[in-house]
């Protein structure tokens, strides 16, 4: 009887941990996934204005993603958002926060970084991609490589993580205008195009 009882409660116990992990993780990468990232900013922003450290953001595409799974097809496109996945894992630290954003983009935020520092851990993580060499896992036939555009931010003094989040969009997308496959940090962003006033 009691051991029934014990079983039961390791059992809820175990379920409830399984429900959690689920609600704040992404099922195909395991990472964090954007719930997760608002929640962790958010807290990683209050710590940063309190104890005067830095915080920086690096957002992740995957250049071609899209031609990459027409060519190849949804599974292999799976297979590619997994390992841009664990190697940003592997990449940041247990006090970072890597996570599944949207679509083919991930995010990492990096407590206590500078832009200088974030910009060399976004240099490895796009190195690391760039080099990898993908196989089919049911032919073990070769695929190419494939490669990702980084934007880099720091957080500055009294703003929004939306608008740190909006530069590194920014470098982002300067990135993949420039061919795709590099890193653009928030300082090498190019002046916003002037609105034509009619």
């Amino acid at each position: 009887m009691f051991t029934a009882i014990v079983r039961d409660v390791t059992e809820r116990k175990r379920g409830e941990e399984e429900l959690r992990w689920q609600a704040t993780h992404d099922p195909l990468t395991g990472l964090a996934n954007r719930h997760s990232v608002e929640e962790f900013l958010r807290l990683a922003q209050i710590n940063a204005m309190e104890k005067d450290e830095p915080l920086s953001v690096l957002l992740i595409d995957i250049d071609n993603f899209k031609q990459f799974n027409d060519d190849h097809g949804h599974p292999v496109g799976d297979q590619v958002l997994r390992l841009v996945g664990n190697v940003l894992q592997e990449e940041v630290r247990d006090v970072d926060l890597a996570a599944r954003y949207g679509g083919e983009e991930l995010i990492a935020v990096l407590p206590g970084i500078d832009l200088a520092a974030g910009a060399t851990v976004a240099e490895r993580i796009r190195r690391r991609i760039a080099a990898a060499r993908l196989t089919r896992r049911a032919t073990g036939k070769e695929i190419g490589s494939i490669t990702v555009s980084i934007g880099v931010a720091q957080l500055q003094l009294a703003e929004s993580t939306e608008a740190m989040i909006e530069r590194c969009d920014r470098g982002l997308y300067q990135a993949k205008r420039q061919g795709r496959n590099r890193t653009v940090t928030e300082n090498e962003l190019e002046p916003a195009p002037e609105a034509s006033v009619a």
